[in-house]
């Protein structure tokens, strides 16, 4: 398998191969090493699908098909150490080589997964036939080559990952019971503690690499929105609209997530617009798992006076928090500057002023902190943040909303995809 401190670069090759543009890894190795060492944590052991791609690279496909963890990744706290990727032969094959892990991550693969132990696929995919083989699969075959020999079990792969490292005793931290049961069977003899929450807190920061994923997926979400919110005369109904976002963000090269049109959530649940209707919708899709979020008010001919200054506070109170994020401030504080903006402007209207970070997940922060204690978050250099802002009254004649994704810089905040258009007249 080669040593841990000289583990081929799958990555770079991979891309340049398939003609996916190289991206610098994912994961924020710098962070999760100094988070590790404050937590006295050794390794991690991750099975969470957005989690082990974030840490190798691999797309999580086979993990789509169920809800149990198909695949491991195997992160060390000292960044010397490569990070290792475990996973089925197959899913190797099928998905991961074409676009490669992450430069320095090192595979050991078996013939079954954590799904599906007892497959005994060979991960070699043995010759019969006498054709040629084109590029991609001498490019799959290659990796297949290096990645050489195949382990017997998930266990026996976790086992000797662990070995490479000299990783005998300490304290590993893991993500789920997948996990936990994964750690057992390699007859880890340290200490394990639960470390869900504490991956959240390492996708906090986003690295460049994150960072070019989510500009991209959030200028798609942008323009399939819009794009929805401008036909929706034509479209008329709630189902209808949804469906239009799906297909819109498809189009562009996005995967949709979910579209709220008219604080109705449910994707079974009809109903007609009708003139002078006031609606929100709220929009997230992904582009290669990382999201975006967008929300807006649509105008359906000319409201009443009432949502109009409704729609009017929202924007105002939004400007207002955007102008004074920076690191240091915290969720709480977000949530009183809107108040507070609502409450001087003199409106009987409550917002929901809920902020969050968007990465692999919509609301993609921690819960707790490192040591298990009720979290406040606090901005830092790197967050991407939404702060949700629709109407939470009822009875006006309508819904409203607005929602940006903003970059937290050294000296406050800069959208990552086109701003404006906060009203969309039809």
């Amino acid at each position: 398998m080669g040593s841990a401190l000289a583990a081929p670069s799958h990555g770079v090759e991979s891309r340049l191969m398939t003609g996916t543009p190289a991206l610098s890894p994912l994961v924020n190795r710098a962070r999760a090493t100094d988070l590790m060492q404050r937590a006295g944590i050794d390794a991690l052991v991750l099975t969470v699908p957005m989690n082990v791609y974030y840490a190798t690279g691999a797309s999580p496909v086979m993990s789509r098909f169920t809800q149990v963890n198909m695949t491991a990744a195997l992160v060390p706290a000292d960044p010397q150490r490569s990070i290792a990727y475990l996973g089925g032969g197959f899913e190797f094959y099928a998905g991961v080589s074409d676009s490669g892990l992450d430069e320095g991550v090192q595979p050991y693969l078996t013939g079954g997964s954590l799904g599906d132990p007892d497959s005994r696929s060979n991960p070699a995919f043995a010759i019969v036939g006498s054709y040629q083989f084109d590029a991609r699969e001498q490019h799959r075959r290659a990796l297949l080559n290096q990645a050489a020999p195949f382990q017997q079990s998930m266990a026996t792969a976790l086992a000797k990952a662990l070995l490479d490292r000299s990783l005998r005793k300490g304290v590993i931290g893991i993500d789920t019971s997948d996990a936990k049961a994964l750690i057992a069977a390699a007859n880890w003899q340290g200490a394990v503690r639960p470390a869900d929450d504490f991956m959240l807190h390492v996708r906090l920061v986003k690295t460049a690499g994150e960072l070019k994923l989510m500009q991209s997926a959030a200028a798609i979400n942008v323009e399939a929105a819009l794009a929805t919110a401008t036909a929706a005369r034509s479209e008329r109904t709630l189902k209808n609209i949804r469906q239009r976002f799906f297909a819109e963000a498809a189009r562009r090269g996005n995967v949709a997530v979910y579209g709220n049109v008219d604080m109705v959530m449910d994707e079974r649940t009809e109903g007609e617009l009708r003139e002078g209707q006031t609606f929100m919708i709220d929009f997230v899709s992904h582009h290669a798992f990382y999201q975006g979020d967008y929300g807006r008010t649509v105008f359906y001919g000319d409201p009443d006076s009432q949502m109009r200054k409704a729609t009017e506070v929202g924007i105002a109170a939004w400007a207002e928090i955007r102008s004074r994020l920076r690191p240091g401030l915290r969720f709480s504080e977000i949530r009183r500057i809107g108040n507070d903006t609502v409450k001087k402007l003199g409106a009987p209207f409550t917002y929901a002023f809920n902020p969050h970070t968007v990465g692999l997940q919509h609301w993609d922060q921690p819960r707790m902190t490192i040591e298990g204690q009720p979290l406040d978050l606090t901005l830092e250099a790197g967050m991407v943040l939404s702060v949700d802002c629709p109407l939470l009254n009822a009875g006006v004649n309508g819904t409203t909303h607005l929602e940006d994704l903003v970059l937290i810089t050294a000296s406050g905040a800069e959208p990552i995809h086109r701003t404006g258009d906060e009203i969309i007249v039809v």
